[in-house]
């Protein structure tokens, strides 16, 4: 049940401050951990409802119709035929709002964050800064996720730290815009928990830093075509992109060396004659492109192993280290 209740958070945030969540669909929530979002002002009761939206196809010409009560229930009563009211419990009338303002500050609390979030931009929160001076902010909905503005906002907020977004879950393409500027996209409600003490949430910070929340050093997502080595951002060339593929790809198997010949065909195609010495050239631009920007080049070089018998290459990674996304 907990994590269904999140869940239900994370459909109603998307939403923002307009989000209503109906008593009928409430309903099953209900309970203690539905209780404590009610008295940290997460969910925000609203007054009863005193109408009910009209039967299908009704030609009363009412835009709602009254809700009166019959007894231990309400009544939804159709003026022209009885026969379609709704009968109604006290849950059915009842209505919450979300906030989201005291949803950000609850999982600023309970990311160990002591001063109050500040909204950047409308539905965006810096919640503060980790020990490893990374920013940290909170996008609920998924439209101020995607706003222009909000690159140059967070980058001005976070006075040049490395950023962490906590924010929905985005396409493999979506998210490689902001792996392209250097932002660490954590899903929201994967680091979240509640909790049966008063601190309501419980957070996963270790997701906060890239090379921390994923154990594969090497992250090659394939539709989107970008590749993340310890936790920073490869810009490689389609050629060079292939060959990582290739070498992973044999790295997850056995034998984890590919052969030169199988190299040239991947590469070039099986019509073209290559001489196996060419194929050092795209490794040399692979292991460039990977060295670049780290702050051990020599040892990411290495990863790339010229083997002997057969003569070929193979990926220094052990399977457990790397991850091939969609």
């Amino acid at each position: 049940m907990t994590e269904t209740i999140l869940s239900l958070l994370a459909r109603l945030s998307e939403a923002g401050d307009d989000a209503i969540l109906p008593g009928e669909l409430a309903a099953p929530f209900f309970g203690q951990a539905f209780d404590r979002l009610l008295a940290k002002r997460i969910l925000i009761e609203q007054a009863p409802l005193s109408d009910w939206e009209v039967c299908d196809a009704c030609e009363c010409g009412l835009p709602c119709r009254p809700i009166r009560k019959a007894g231990d229930a309400f009544r939804a009563e159709c003026p022209l035929d009885r026969r379609q009211d709704v009968i109604l419990t006290d849950n059915d009338l009842r209505t919450f709002r979300m906030n989201c303002n005291s949803l950000a500050r609850e999982i600023g609390r309970a990311a160990g964050f002591s001063s109050e979030p500040s909204e950047i931009l409308d539905g965006v929160w810096h919640l503060g800064s980790t020990p490893s001076a990374r920013a940290i902010f909170l996008v609920l909905a998924r439209r101020a996720l995607l706003r222009e503005e909000l690159g140059w906002a967070v980058r001005a907020a976070a006075r040049s730290m490395p950023v962490t977004l906590l924010a929905s879950a985005l396409s493999p393409t979506e998210a490689l815009r902001f792996r392209e500027s250097e932002f660490h996209l954590v899903a929201t409600f994967e680091c979240l928990k509640l909790t049966a003490d008063g601190a309501l949430f419980a957070v996963e910070t270790s997701m906060f830093d890239p090379v921390q929340a994923c154990r594969a050093r090497l992250v090659v997502h394939r539709a989107a075509r970008s590749v993340i080595l310890d936790g920073q951002i490869k810009v490689l060339s389609a050629q060079s992109f292939d060959l990582l593929l290739i070498l992973s790809s044999a790295a997850l198997m056995s034998p984890a060396t590919v052969e030169n010949r199988q190299i040239e065909k991947k590469l070039w195609g099986e019509g073209v004659h290559r001489i196996s010495s060419e194929v050092r050239e795209p490794v040399r631009a692979l292991r460039d492109a990977l060295a670049e920007g780290s702050s051990d080049p020599k040892s990411i070089r290495r990863l790339i192993e010229n083997r002997r018998n057969p003569n070929g290459y193979r990926l220094m990674l052990l399977p457990e280290q790397i991850e091939l996304a969609l």
